[in-house]
Parts: C-alpha cells; sequence; structure tokens
C-alpha cells in the first residue's frame, strides 16, 4: 500500500499504522467485542507481516484524531494481495464508510499493478464483493473441538508409520523451508511471517514438522497451534497424505491434552479430505463457513485444481476475515450477549451466521434458524431463549 495519507471524507482519513500500539489499540478491543475468538498477539503478528504497519490502513477521524477503523491490505513479494481484518467501531457501522476504506485499499492495489488479491468474507458480504469483481472459489469450513480434558481421543496417540520421516519441533526447523512449503500450498509468499520476530518468540505458539530422513531434510508437512481466546486454533496444517495429516493433528492435540479451552480450526474445502481428518480426530463442522473469494477468480495457481493447496492444505493460517462477526458454536447465547428482550439486528445476526441462513424477520425465526442448525447440543439454552424472545 501507498504510504501517503488519503482523505475519505471531510472527517476521515485513512494511513498507514504509524505503530503497533496504534493498530493494537483500534484492532483487539474490537476483534474480542464481536467474537472472532483471536489473541491480543495475532495484532503483533499481522502488523509485522503487514510491512511493519505500512499495509494496515488506520481509518481516522479528521477533526478529533480519533481512531474509528481498521483494514490489513497485504502486499506480499510475489504480487499477491491479501484483504482482511475490516473494522470499524459500532457508530460507523452500516453508514457506507466500509465501502469507502475498501476503496482506498482497491485504489492502492491498482497502483501497484497487484492483479492477485483474496479476500474470506462472511455469508452476509459475498454479494457485496462481487459487485466489486471477486468471484468465490471454495470455502474455508470452521471446525471445532472440546478440550482433551472434555473428550479424550479415541485410540491414543497415534503412530508415525513413515519409515524415511522423523517429526521435530517447529522451532528447530530453517524458517526458510516453511515459508517455501508455505508458498507451495498457498500461492503467497508469507516469508515475513515464518520468522522469529512475527511468530517464534510467541510463548504461546508450538507445532511439529515432518521431515525426511536421512538429511539434508526436506519438509514434509506441518503444523502450527497458537493460543486463542477460548482456547487453542490449529493451522495451518500442511501434509503429503490424510495419514501424515492425521499423525500431526493428533500430536499437536496430545500438546495440550491437560489445558482447558476449546479447538477451533479454519479447514480448506478444496481439499476432500480436509474435514475427515478433523472428524476423525473428534472434531465437528460448526455449520459456518467463511467465502474465499479472487478478484475476477484469479486465484493462485497452488489453490486451484491441480494444484498443491487442495492436495496437501488441510487446514489454513488464518482466514482473517472481512465482514460481519462468526460466532462459534462453543458459545451460549449468554457468552455473545445477545438480549433476550430484543429482536433487533443482533438477533438476525446471530441467526444468519450460526445458521447460515437469511433468517425471516419474524419472531419465530428462532426456530427456523434451530431446524437448520445440525449441531444443536451445545446449544441448551436456545430452547428457553425461543420460549422468552416469543413472550417480549
Amino acid at each position: 500500500m501507498s504510504a501517503t495519507t488519503i482523505k475519505v471524507e471531510d472527517d476521515f482519513i485513512v494511513g498507514p499504522a504509524e505503530s503497533l500500539e496504534q493498530a493494537q489499540e483500534i484492532a483487539c478491543p474490537l476483534m474480542k467485542d464481536l467474537g472472532w475468538n483471536r489473541n491480543y498477539d495475532d495484532a503483533q503478528t499481522h502488523f509485522i507481516v503487514s510491512r511493519h504497519g505500512a499495509d494496515w490502513l488506520i481509518f481516522k477521524s479528521k477533526s478529533t484524531s480519533k481512531t474509528e477503523g481498521c483494514i490489513i491490505a497485504f502486499v506480499f513479494p510475489n504480487k499477491t494481495g491479501w484483504i482482511g481484518l475490516l473494522l470499524l467501531n459500532a457508530p460507523l457501522r452500516g453508514q457506507g464508510y466500509g465501502r469507502k476504506i475498501i476503496n482506498v485499499v482497491e485504489e492502492g492495489y491498482n497502483a501497484i499493478g497487484m492483479k492477485v488479491i483474496g479476500l474470506d468474507g462472511v455469508s452476509e458480504q459475498v454479494a457485496h464483493y462481487q459487485r466489486r469483481g471477486f468471484t468465490e472459489v471454495g470455502r474455508i469450513h470452521i471446525m471445532a473441538r472440546p478440550s482433551l480434558v472434555d473428550k479424550a481421543l479415541d485410540g491414543g496417540e497415534q503412530v508415525l508409520t513413515e519409515t524415511n520421516a522423523t517429526v521435530v519441533d517447529i522451532r528447530s526447523v530453517d524458517p526458510t523451508l516453511l515459508a517455501r512449503s508455505d508458498l507451495e500450498h498457498t500461492g503467497l509468499d508469507r516469508s515475513a511471517l515464518w520468522t522469529q520476530e512475527a511468530l517464534f518468540n510467541r510463548q504461546d505458539v508450538y507445532g511439529y514438522v515432518l521431515v525426511s530422513t536421512p538429511m539434508p531434510p526436506n519438509v514434509l508437512g506441518y503444523i502450527l497451534v497458537r493460543r486463542c481466546d477460548q482456547g487453542h486454533r490449529f493451522g495451518p496444517l500442511y501434509a503429503e497424505d490424510i495419514h501424515q495429516a492425521q499423525y500431526l493433528l493428533n500430536r499437536a492435540m496430545s500438546h495440550v491434552e491437560k489445558d482447558e479451552g476449546s479447538m477451533i480450526a479454519e479447514i480448506f474445502g478444496s481439499n476432500e479430505n480436509g474435514r475427515k481428518v478433523f472428524e476423525d480426530a473428534g472434531w465437528s463442522y460448526t455449520g459456518m463457513d467463511y467465502h474465499r473469494m479472487w478478484l475476477g477468480g484469479r486465484a493462485p495457481e497452488e489453490q486451484r485444481e491441480g494444484g498443491k493447496g487442495p492436495r496437501g492444505m488441510f487446514a489454513i493460517f488464518d482466514a482473517a476475515m472481512v465482514g460481519r462477526p462468526m460466532f462459534y458454536p462453543t458459545n451460549t447465547w449468554q457468552e455473545i450477549s445477545l438480549n433476550p428482550a430484543v429482536s433487533g439486528e443482533d438477533f438476525y445476526s446471530f441467526c444468519s451466521n450460526i445458521a447460515n441462513i437469511s433468517p425471516p424477520k419474524s419472531i419465530t425465526s428462532i426456530d427456523y434458524a434451530l431446524s437448520k442448525y445440525p449441531h444443536v447440543e451445545p446449544w441448551t439454552g436456545l430452547g428457553d431463549y425461543a420460549d422468552y424472545i416469543k413472550k417480549c
């Protein structure tokens, strides 16, 4: 992105983040309030990958100097771009400012000749991005699992069947090898991500790499895990086949066998075995998807049919989505702060996000949501909620 501050409205400007602190101050509280289930340290990771704030655009009031929102428009060295973390303070939502910020992003990409640009959008925003020229090319499935404290692994820990391979701690592997594998699966040159500064200085991060033997090692696959508000976020998970993927996932899960909190992963839908690997380890599909979209349908070759992504990318690193909040099914309606006496925007957002539907504007739409949602068990409070809201 351009380092130039750009006027958006008479009273608003957009420009690069001046510091990590400025980016954290706007992004972290909003991600928490919106239920994105991210970790505070994720902001620092994204800040470093965004070329230390050059791609992290801050939306600020000119008259008050108050920061009102942000967006990251990543510019990667191989001329690919990624849009994520569009966040606005509540009073500015629904006023058209998100569209204006996206306009600034598109102008910046156009100025540097960027053609391969992607994003992960929520269902409600798909039509909006289609009008901007983005084409949906796949889905990112959200899967979740209780901790091993609450639900043990069936069959215990798996045994590595590879005869010419061994598993090592992710910090012991040359990070340039991790970056190369990441590029081969995603088509995004995120070499700035796979560094000590961006990831491996974090105390919450751990992972395992499957490497070939004898030396020199060749990376066959790996998994990364980091903390999130509700537990642990798993991904990416890369492997040559389903057996390697299952081994790496089980090994990573066993590392936190005594920890409380849920497990969350974002599954690359173009890999036909992606969900199976996680289902076999006791995970469940939440019923929620992000929509992977590329400008003009120009997805990197690595993510297209025949590429390494559909074969070997089982879970992605981070959707960093743009759009409305996505609430996870481990929440109750109390935890996502819905007022049971109010049937308004939050209620309809809840129905559409959780059940992947567009509910009718009626008080009985909660029943429709419940009937469509395939995993009713975690929502033990919803029956009472439905009865209560009908009386209001």
